[in-house]
């Protein structure tokens, strides 16, 4: 198993949409979601309800509060995150998979192209 690397979607211009949201969060919500990243980061695929959830098509969410951190793994040993918002109630919704399967497939075709790098 062993320790994943997280890294978080950047898009063309650089930017990581999710960790940009993350990191507008209250102190207290920040702490919880970062102290959840951390433990994806040990613990990887073997996480289950109520900390994560599969969701299907490579998609997994972290489930921490009334956030959801969408992510998936990609190669051996790497988890990126992709997208992150703020939920209520209910399944995750279907625009929000959407984006976040969209990202994974940008992610996938730049980083095979080598526009991406993922330190370990």
């Amino acid at each position: 198993m062993g320790r994943k690397a997280v890294v978080y979607y950047p898009d063309s211009r650089g930017k990581t949409p999710a960790l940009e949201f993350l990191f507008g969060l209250p102190q207290d919500d920040q702490q919880k979601v970062f102290a959840y990243i951390s433990y994806l980061e040990e613990h990887g695929e073997v996480l289950r309800r109520p900390i994560a959830e599969y969701l299907g098509d490579k998609l997994y969410e972290l489930r921490p509060k009334q956030v959801r951190i969408l992510y998936a793994f990609v190669g051996k040993g790497t988890v990126v995150i992709l997208h992150a918002f703020r939920k209520k109630t209910g399944p995750v919704p279907p625009a929000e998979q959407r984006l976040a399967q969209s990202r994974l497939a940008d992610f996938v075709r730049r980083y095979e192209q080598g526009l991406i790098t993922v330190r370990r």
